[in-house]
């Protein structure tokens, strides 16, 4: 990993969302939004990390605990991303790492998450934790 600094990968919380106030231009898809931050961190199984350089936040998951009548909870990993000048540089590896052990304390069975299939950067930071592709079959449902 190049030296960038010291690079801190924290849990979100109510507590601390005023780190999300500086977010790096190409984080996120839209500018966050308070209100939508105070609804998804007030869910206990709505999870968000950043990775936070010098009071920036430029890297981020976001994942929800997936409870289940008949089995154990696993999580579901919707997205993982650092903004582009810092890609390829560790800090995804370190924040999929926050994500897991958070899993493990929850008791999370397991963890499961989707790419594209050209997304090949992505794809070595699953398979390097010990992820198997699988084949899976997408729809989205308009109403």
């Amino acid at each position: 990993m190049t030296d960038i600094g010291a690079i801190e990968v924290i849990e979100i919380t109510t507590e601390n969302q005023s780190v999300m106030h500086v977010v790096a231009d190409d984080l996120f898809d839209a500018p966050v939004q308070s209100n939508l931050l105070q609804s998804y961190l007030a869910e206990e199984t709505h999870w968000l990390v950043a990775a936070v350089l010098d009071g920036v936040v430029i890297g981020k998951a976001t994942a929800m605990v997936h409870r289940r009548p008949d089995k154990e909870d696993e999580l579901y990993l919707d997205e993982i991303d650092v903004i582009p000048e810092l890609r390829r540089k560790g800090i995804a590896k370190m924040i999929l790492k926050k994500v897991l052990e958070m899993a493990e304390d929850w008791g999370c069975e397991e963890c499961w998450l989707g790419t594209e299939k050209d997304n090949i950067p992505a794809r070595k930071l699953y398979e390097s934790n010990g992820a198997k592709p699988e084949d899976f079959v997408l729809y989205y449902l308009e109403y």
